[in-house]
């Protein structure tokens, strides 16, 4: 009896011991240790007879007296945040946990993530963190790191240059030769440090704390400064940071496109930049504070809403205003614009204090119909947009005319991913960590559900 006695108590040892590993640190999510399945953010029987399927469900596995504050979609990812600054990384097509990490200290602000691609950007008060998606294997080294053998081989042929090893310098002197060989040499040290101060870099350390999130071209990271900058941050080696001073703070999300990055801050001007340097393209004073996020349309429209009561829509090459039909070519919101405006082919989702959603034509700028209810957006597809309303109903509205087609209750606190990707799927979670992705049925799947009902 005491022979078994000590076995069980070992594995207990051992069991406490690899869940304590699991929550240390970055951990790849499993089954050991789930948790009972807890309350998830809406009845999936109200989901069906409302039309819509449960996608996946799963749970965050969060560590004892946290929750879920926040939930973002990113990509290809549900990224939930914790309490306890930890973030939860699941797979948004197939709700498979990914990995989770604490990112911060309890006392500072982690910024929804950037994405380039499959790699996922923090910014904290005092960092920049880059990670894959798929695994959360930190990248910064990696991109921080130059690529030494390419320098090292660049300088030997300096060197062989300038000695004349292989090839004259024709007209060359001796003493340029020396001095060639000579540069040569420092590029090679150059790269040896640059590696080596690279080398276990997990972190880039920020010289200012970010006011808003950040947005990103793969190249630099574009973050807002509540100093008045928006601050281009270089996350590959050897690429050169670059700031913009404005007269007032920034903190408004910039958009980027192919080739420019779109900002605008307290000071109520708009600018369109270059992203590899600090060179302004066109800029445009609105009459008041920028502080809703900045958006852009699939075919090129920068939206920017302003507390000066305006909805502006450029041009984004030339910095024209769009919705030429309008009075001063802007929509007027009559009161603040706080929220970032949305898109989805050729509307856009306007939510506002007291109008609650207004749905606008992106061409012409003009007010197709209004919901006084609607609070925020969910998602939309090409038939429907949904949205939470100021009572915590999920709303399902016609597109073309703002119907209501249904309503479900949510549980209260439920926290909404805004999906921005147009492809209808619906994020949906609680403070205790249960995640939920549902949407309609495919065409094939709402096929054979017809066919049953026909045969029956």
């Amino acid at each position: 009896m005491k022979h078994v006695t000590q076995v069980v108590l070992g594995a207990v040892a051992v069991a406490t011991g690899a869940m304590v590993l699991l929550g240390v640190g970055c951990a790849q999510w499993g089954t050991t240790g789930e948790s009972a399945a807890t309350i998830p953010p809406v009845a999936p029987a109200a989901l069906a007879d409302s039309g819509l399927t449960v996608r996946w469900q799963t749970e965050a596995l969060l560590e004892p007296g946290t929750q879920l504050v926040a939930l973002w979609v990113r990509g290809g990812y549900v990224v939930g945040l914790g309490s306890d600054q930890r973030v939860y990384v699941v797979d948004a097509e197939t709700g498979v946990r990914r990995w989770s990490r604490v990112l911060a200290e309890p006392h500072e602000t982690l910024w929804p993530p950037a994405v380039h691609r499959d790699d996922l950007w923090f910014a904290t008060t005092t960092k920049l963190m880059g990670f894959r998606g798929a695994d959360g294997e930190n990248i910064v080294e990696e991109v921080m790191t130059p690529n030494t053998e390419a320098a090292s081989a660049n300088a030997s042929d300096m060197t062989k240059t300038a000695t004349g090893s292989d090839v004259v310098l024709v007209g060359a002197t001796a003493a340029q030769r020396r001095t060639q060989a000579k540069i040569a040499v420092v590029e090679r040290k150059r790269a040896a440090v640059d590696a080596a101060l690279a080398h276990k870099k997990t972190f880039i350390e920020l010289e200012f704390a970010p006011s808003g999130p950040p947005a990103t071209d793969g190249v630099h990271l574009f973050i807002p400064d509540a100093k008045g900058w928006l601050q281009a941050v270089s996350i590959q080696a050897r690429v050169v940071p670059w700031g913009r001073w404005t007269n007032d703070a920034v903190t408004a999300a910039p958009v980027v496109d192919a080739s420019r990055v779109y900002f605008a801050g307290h000071d109520g001007i708009v600018y369109a930049s270059t992203q590899s340097f600090r060179r302004v393209i066109w800029q445009y004073p609105t009459e008041g504070p920028v502080m809703a996020d900045l958006r852009i349309t699939d075919t090129g429209l920068v939206l920017v809403g302003s507390l000066d009561y305006s909805l502006y829509a450029f041009d984004g090459a030339s910095g024209v205003l769009e919705w030429d039909q309008l009075p001063n070519q802007r929509y007027n919101a009559g009161e603040p614009i706080r929220k970032p405006p949305y898109t989805f082919g050729e509307q856009v989702f306007l939510f506002t204090n007291r109008a609650g959603l207004t749905v606008l034509d992106t061409t012409s700028g003009k007010t197709q119909w209004q919901l006084p209810s609607g609070h925020d957006l969910v998602t939309a597809d090409a038939d429907i947009v949904y949205v939470q309303s100021r009572g915590n109903d999920l709303l399902a509205l016609d597109r073309k005319a703002g119907e209501v087609r249904f309503a479900i209750p949510l549980r209260a606190g439920t926290l909404a991913g805004i999906n921005e990707t147009g492809t209808g799927v619906l994020y949906l979670a609680t403070p205790d960590g249960h995640i939920l992705a549902a949407a309609k049925p495919a065409g094939g799947e709402e096929a054979e559900e017809e066919d049953e009902a026909a045969a029956k």
